[in-house]
């Protein structure tokens, strides 16, 4: 038997990290200083967002999950 492929005892082979989850689509989430919504998931573990400008006018970026924070407390 090859013993380096087998865990050892009392190691299951994962981390204690959670693996990162894409934001729903259509989830308002706060980018930096903006209120974004998302869009599509991208590849990359990267979403699509738009948000809109000082002028009014809409855009769309990719952004990582990572970068992605829940809005906390009001919208407005």
């Amino acid at each position: 038997m090859d013993q380096k492929t087998r865990p050892r005892k009392g190691q299951t082979g994962r981390t204690g990290r959670k693996a990162p989850v894409c934001p729903p689509i259509g989830v308002l989430l706060r980018y930096g200083e903006r209120t974004v919504r998302v869009i599509a998931e991208a590849s990359g573990q990267r979403v699509i967002i738009e948000s809109v400008d000082e002028d009014g006018r809409t855009f769309r970026s990719t952004v990582k999950w990572a970068n992605l924070v829940r809005l906390e407390g009001q919208l407005f």
